[in-house]
């Protein structure tokens, strides 16, 4: 072997290898990156659905003990009490925590980036439009009232008692309705992806994806949609 090829041996790479190989990895990165994206999003889908199986069941233990579902939106004059009653607060008991706490914890989508967190330099966090609430109760239900629970449900299999949204309103309502709120987050969506568009700053609106619904009896399903029939107390 000369000594030329020496020290080309000895020498390390070339700079048009260098640039080869770091074309290669971001070819792969490019290539890796959608599918991570993808995987995060399912997992956060995945905790989503879990979150509302134990609102639903928790929803249950309520109605077993006082024969009604927790109330939706309270009467003006419910509010004027020290802890209003609303079901964010009643179902906590249900899941280990005071009634004095609003939303959070299991009240909340993972995938619900719209709060900006001060103490976070500003980042963008979960927690819904108040930061504490990304579900909502079904507007049918004790939206106005308190007597409404299971009895009065003639298909629990195809109504929806908790669903996704941008977390302003407490009470869900249907696709279509002037108040459509149920946010399709998920697979590629963001906060701006329901028919009511609170413009949340930083964020391009977007069409629908899939929204996590959880049903009276206890079951949860990712949906494109979500017409009036699944909310409606009746059998469809």
């Amino acid at each position: 072997m000369d000594e030329g090829r020496r020290r080309r041996v000895g020498g390390g790479f070339t700079l048009i290898e260098l640039l080869v190989v770091v074309a290669i990895i971001a070819i792969l990165a490019g290539m890796l990156l959608p599918v991570l994206g993808k995987a995060r999003d399912k997992a956060r889908s995945a905790a989503c659905q879990s979150n509302l199986r134990q609102l639903t069941m928790a929803a249950m233990m309520y109605d077993e003990e006082h024969r009604t579902y927790p109330i939706g939106w309270p009467l003006a004059d419910w509010l004027t009490t020290t802890v209003p009653p609303i079901w964010y607060r009643q179902l906590q008991p249900y899941v280990g925590r005071t009634a004095k706490t609003a939303g959070q914890g299991i009240f909340v989508c993972p995938s619900s980036m719209q709060r900006k967190d001060q103490k976070a330099g500003g980042a963008i966090v979960t927690g819904g439009f108040w930061g504490y609430l990304a579900y909502a109760q079904n507007g049918f239900i004790n939206n106005g009232q308190r007597d409404v629970g299971s009895r009065n449900v003639a298909d629990p299999v195809g109504t929806v008692l908790y669903g996704d949204t941008d977390g302003w309103d407490a009470c869900l309502y249907p696709d279509g309705s002037g108040g459509a709120n149920v946010c399709f987050r998920h697979s590629g969506g963001n906060e701006r992806s329901s028919e009511t568009d609170r413009g949340v700053a930083g964020m391009a609106k977007k069409g629908k994806f899939r929204a996590n619904l959880g049903f009276a009896d206890g079951h949860v399903e990712l949906r494109r949609d979500a017409p009036r029939r699944l909310f409606t107390l009746e059998a469809d």
